[in-house]
């Protein structure tokens, strides 16, 4: 018995001396991208009658061997961060199995009113047939300054999590504009919407004094704007300034300017003389 305790022992003072060993490894995408989780729901008409949702057929998982190629007829378009830290990137196309509400409806998500002739389209489950991803979002094409902005709104992968961030935005952003073709059309803006982060985070960033919002009289869709916008095509080699959200630090976003085959076109300006602000946002569909 004597014996017995003293091999007790040692195996607890070894626990203890190597409190690390056998756990799993620390995944670095954790940091950049925030954890993977599974969608917060799938829509009724997401899934077949078998359970399986169904993947969007016009998906483009984008490499820098692969870029994928954005047409702005087909805006907008929803991103996914996988699993394994890449990009894939579907078009809200209709859904062969949703609806179109000649009528309007009330959406149950939220309870909003839609206007008529809404459409049940694909969203971003569709990217990853309802598996697990990380932050996500939309990238918008906005016709007054002729540019692609990025957000960070994704009912699914990024409102419900307590671990998406402007940072991880930012890291995802960059992903972006290195493995996406947008035929010439320069990037715009990125921002990120609180109302798709954390409750914590969110009233954090209430305080922050570059808040802006769509509306400023109705105070719709506050965000922040965390890095300005580039080139098309840009790869990660040269500094560009982001803008320092708080009380998140904010790494300066990589960015150099390649070959451009197509010339970019120059924003639009209206009568005023000034451009017109992108929105953060189009719509709150959750999608």
């Amino acid at each position: 018995m004597k014996h017995t305790f003293k091999l007790s022992v040692g195996s607890l003072l070894l626990a203890l001396a190597l409190p690390t060993l056998g756990a799993p490894p620390v995944d670095p995408l954790d940091q950049r991208y925030g954890v993977s989780s599974q969608p917060a729901y799938i829509k009724h008409y997401e899934a077949d009658k078998s359970g399986k949702v169904l993947l969007n057929p016009y998906l483009q998982a984008a490499t820098k061997d692969f870029p994928a190629v954005l047409d702005v007829r087909s805006a907008p378009f929803n991103w996914v961060i996988d699993v394994d830290g890449r990009v894939v990137i579907v078009p809200e196309a209709a859904h062969p199995l949703g609806r179109t509400f000649d009528k309007g409806f009330r959406r149950p998500e939220d309870n909003s009113d839609r206007k008529p002739g809404t459409r049940e389209n694909y969203g971003h489950v569709s990217a990853l047939a309802g598996a697990a991803g990380r932050i996500s979002g939309e990238i918008l094409y906005d016709k007054g300054s002729k540019t692609y902005t990025v957000n960070n709104k994704s009912g699914r992968y990024t409102k419900h999590n307590f671990d998406r961030t402007p940072e991880q935005l930012i890291e995802a952003a960059k992903l972006l504009r290195e493995v996406v073709d947008t035929g010439g059309v320069a990037w715009g803006p990125v921002f990120f919407l609180l109302d798709y982060a954390s409750a914590d985070i969110k009233e954090k960033l209430l305080t922050d004094p570059k808040l802006a919002y769509d509306d400023p009289k109705k105070k719709s869709r506050p965000h922040l704007l965390v890095m300005p916008g580039g080139p098309p095509r840009v790869a990660a080699e040269k500094p560009v300034t982001a803008v320092a959200a708080m009380p998140v630090a904010v790494t300066p976003a990589e960015v150099v300017a390649p070959r451009v085959e197509k010339p970019v076109e120059a924003p639009i300006a209206p009568k005023s003389g000034k451009v017109k602000k992108p929105k953060a946002a189009q719509n709150d569909d959750p999608s």
